[in-house]
């Protein structure tokens, strides 16, 4: 079995990570999952178990550790192993997989945004100074040509790390977007063309009332039913996407929180597979819309496949 490295997984190229889970969503009844299997951890945190097969045979499990205490320690607060079998039912990889599912979360949310943000937009706004918030930026970079990237957290010096973190991507570069730490949560979000909110907070942090039409939101956050990042307003004042309507409507804390305060979830309006499927869908003129994702097995499965050659 080989052993894989974090070094594998950032040798990988954002073209071939974005192709093969766009394929993915394409064509996503390749795929047998199971529910994943989440226990309760001290702290507010989880640990869970995410198996996946394909079509081909090859079988994967991932399994993660959320703690959002960790950061505290120095730590990040995701976690996660992966284990590739291949089709006769070898061990045929193995490895830490925190870059992994970072990568794939990214790659997702800019998948969607590549169908439903603006088409000229100027500006991202990422919400969240954790781990996977360069990785937000960086993803989303891929599909629209930003002219400023702003990053917001509760603390200004980890706002710093990860505007660092982007700009060292764009060394050797010439030309690179801002990409500049704001201190204005509100007006910023009030001004900016994407969002995209990467936390583990479990009170709402971005304000339905601040959005505007035209705007696009990625949630990446709230993956079980008692975490949010956005108020019952900013789910109900727009157009919602799901990255999987059955995976949502068991685990995406926000539309939890949003159905207890008078939203349907008959509202959502597509999964990603409908919207890779049917390419660029007519964005409302009206409201915003939202890309809220929990993750699936099967984007952790196509980048394993990608890693194991």
């Amino acid at each position: 079995m080989r052993i894989i490295s974090d070094d594998d997984v950032l040798a990988l190229t954002w073209d071939e990570v974005l192709g093969a889970i766009r394929d993915a969503f394409a064509d996503p009844k390749r795929f047998v999952t199971a529910d994943r299997v989440m226990l309760n951890a001290a702290g507010g945190g989880a640990y869970l178990t995410m198996p996946c097969a394909d079509a081909e045979g090859w079988f994967g499990v991932k399994q993660v550790s959320v703690l959002p205490g960790n950061p505290a320690r120095g730590l990040p607060s995701v976690q996660a192993w992966y284990t590739l079998f291949d089709p006769a039912g070898r061990p045929a990889m193995g490895g830490p997989a925190t870059l992994l599912t970072r990568l794939r979360t990214a790659a997702t949310s800019a998948i969607a945004a590549e169908a439903l943000a603006p088409r000229a937009p100027r500006s991202l706004l990422v919400v969240g100074t954790g781990s996977l918030a360069p990785w937000m930026a960086q993803a989303h970079l891929q599909v629209r040509a930003y002219e400023t990237v702003w990053v917001w957290g509760r603390r200004r010096e980890q706002a710093e790390r990860v505007v660092a973190e982007v700009l060292r991507t764009f060394e050797g570069h010439a030309s690179r977007p801002a990409v500049e730490v704001t201190d204005d949560l509100e007006g910023t979000a009030r001004a900016a063309d994407v969002i995209s909110v990467a936390t583990t907070a479990s009170v709402p942090i971005l304000r339905g009332a601040w959005l505007h039409a035209g705007q696009h939101v990625d949630l990446v956050g709230a993956f079980v039913r008692d975490m949010r990042e956005v108020d019952a307003e900013a789910v109900k004042r727009s157009m919602v996407i799901v990255d999987d309507r059955a995976a949502a409507r068991e685990e995406a804390g926000d539309l939890h929180y949003a159905a207890r305060e008078g939203w349907s979830w008959s509202d959502v309006a597509a999964d990603l597979h409908e919207v890779v499927r049917s390419g660029a869908r007519e964005r409302p003129k009206d409201r915003p819309t939202i890309f809220k994702s929990v993750g699936l097995a099967f984007e952790d499965l196509v980048v394993a496949r990608l890693l194991a050659g």
